[in-house]
């Protein structure tokens, strides 16, 4: 214990020390409140055994008076709060008896379980009698972070160059968010523990646990969950739709509207495509599978990988490209370039130029006018031209696949005879050489013979499939329709009636009208 006394105490203007009667009071001014003298007194737990010498020492500020000869047992009182998260000590001095020390202000606090912000407080307590002090603060909980979801899969726009003088906002507006298989969806950054609190006495206080998202109500339709729980991937190719916080990818998309500017392109990662309304010029539309659009085809392009149904006409502006891997059908094709294995047009094909295997014209008054068509097989249409005369050629081409393999074989034909008269030339030069020469000569001549062989062939079965080929006119072929079959051309000079074009001894001829065959049926994919 420490045996010092502090000379003098000051508090709300009374001051207290211990004279040789006893404990003195002496007010620094006068007028004060002998209430507030007394409630002051109470805090420094000084016993009053006489009142009225407050009285004195109140009319007589400066004046030391002896109010109790009792000595004060030095304390320390302590406060904790009702959570538990603060505690507070005040030095309750001594008066005409000893002090505490720091190690034993320490050990008071420490019996109290208290876990001190700093052993300083002691000294702080000492340094500042009567004073309420912070000495104790506990660490609050904190409650771990909830799950959290990155959308990764958006579309990213393209940029567009400073320098740039054309920009195409039907690629940068678009809409549709296509993605491919094994495209991550939806990211999950996991749930944090939370971090646990401790009171001013050592209690620990639990926090919360974030809140843990689970991925596999979310994932839709042709998505899966990773193994790990943290990722949602698309299974296959096509368009993100999200219905609520649930994502899935469809492969069959339906635009309510428009093709156009609010659209933006559609592209091929989508297997089947409906278009309620119409396809405006300069877009595209791309599908693995099939395009059905219910209106119109302006000058657009649209490529599909088995059909194309167009319900209105395609009103193409020269502009138009239609490409199918089977068929493309629509009520009226004008001003377009069509390309598939089997085209179907109800009322005609108009100024367009038409690239197929068949193609057929179904209404009875439909007619193919100031059109080009090349087609390997059949062509089956009511009215061929009209009266203004607007030239049209029909015209029957082997398959592409014939025609690619004469042209090689035709290419590397001309190439080795070309060689074969080179080394001739080289041998007259060199006779010593000749014995190399003629090796060289035999080899090229048996090559050479070999295509010759392969050329016939070929030939052979371009004529048979010009020979299987048919043109069905049901109505009137109108003057200045050229009907070719190969290199063989009839140019039609008056009309002519209920016919069918064949290819005969190398020739076009035509016969009284036959029956052509069923159109086939084409099944559009939904």
């Amino acid at each position: 214990m420490n045996d010092e006394q502090p000379y003098m105490i000051k508090k709300d203007g009374v001051a207290v020390r211990c004279g040789e009667q006893g404990i003195e009071l002496c007010m620094e001014e006068s007028g004060m409140s002998p209430t507030k003298v007394l409630s002051t007194l109470m805090e420094m737990r000084i016993n009053v055994e006489k009142p009225e010498v407050i009285v004195d020492a109140i009319k007589n500020p400066g004046s030391w008076v002896v109010i109790t000869k009792e000595p004060t047992i030095p304390d320390v009182m302590i406060e904790i709060t009702d959570d538990e998260m603060e505690a507070y000590a005040t030095y309750l001095p001594g008066f005409c008896s000893f002090q505490l020390s720091e190690e034993e202000i320490l050990k008071l606090l420490k019996d109290k379980s208290l876990e001190l912000i700093s052993d300083d407080v002691a000294k702080m307590l000492l340094h500042a009698p009567l004073e309420r002090i912070l000495v104790a603060k506990g660490v609050p909980p904190v409650d771990g972070e909830d799950a959290s979801l990155e959308w990764v899969y958006q579309k990213p726009v393209n940029p567009v160059a400073e320098d740039a003088q054309y920009v195409d906002f039907k690629e940068i507006i678009s809409k549709w968010d296509y993605v491919t298989a094994g495209t991550v969806l939806v990211e999950k950054n996991p749930p944090q523990r939370g971090t646990p609190g401790k009171t001013v006495k050592g209690r620990i206080i639990a926090a919360k646990d974030g809140r843990d998202i689970d991925l596999r109500k979310m994932a839709g339709k042709n998505t899966l969950v990773t193994e790990d729980g943290l990722k949602i991937i698309a299974k296959i190719d096509g368009v993100v739709v999200k219905e609520g916080t649930r994502v899935s990818i469809i492969s069959q998309l339906i635009v309510s509207g428009d093709v156009d500017y609010h659209t933006g392109n559609i592209e091929d990662f989508v297997d089947a495509v409906q278009i309620m309304g119409t396809v405006r010029e300069g877009f595209k539309v791309k599908a693995k599978t099939s395009i059905q659009v219910h209106g119109v085809v302006e000058g657009a392009q649209l490529e599909a990988g088995q059909n194309i149904k167009i319900d209105g006409v395609v009103a193409g502006n020269d502009k138009a490209v239609l490409v199918a891997g089977n068929a493309v059908m629509a009520r009226q094709i004008t001003k377009a370039r069509v390309q598939a294995p089997i085209v179907i047009a109800e009322s005609g094909v108009l100024f367009s130029h038409v690239e197929c295997t068949d193609l057929y014209l179904t209404h009875s008054k439909a007619r193919i006018a100031g059109s080009t068509v090349l087609a390997e097989r059949f062509i089956v249409a009511p009215n061929v031209g009209n009266d203004l005369a607007e030239r049209v050629v029909l015209q029957i081409t082997a398959p592409k696949s014939l025609n690619q393999e004469y042209e090689y074989v035709a290419r590397v034909l001309s190439e080795k005879r070309k060689e074969y008269n080179e080394i001739q030339e080289l041998a007259k030069k060199s006779p010593t050489m000749l014995k190399l020469y003629e090796e060289k000569m035999a080899m090229t001549a048996t090559e050479i013979e070999t295509l010759d062989e392969r050329i016939k062939e070929l030939l052979t079965r371009i004529q048979d499939s010009l020979k299987k080929a048919r043109i069905f006119v049901r109505e009137i072929v109108y003057p200045n329709v050229e009907i070719r079959f190969g290199s063989s051309v009839y140019l039609v000079r008056n009309e002519l009636s209920f016919v069918t074009f064949v290819f005969e001894d190398g020739q076009v001829k035509f016969y009284p009208f036959s029956s052509p065959p069923p159109i086939p049926r084409v099944i559009i994919s939904r």
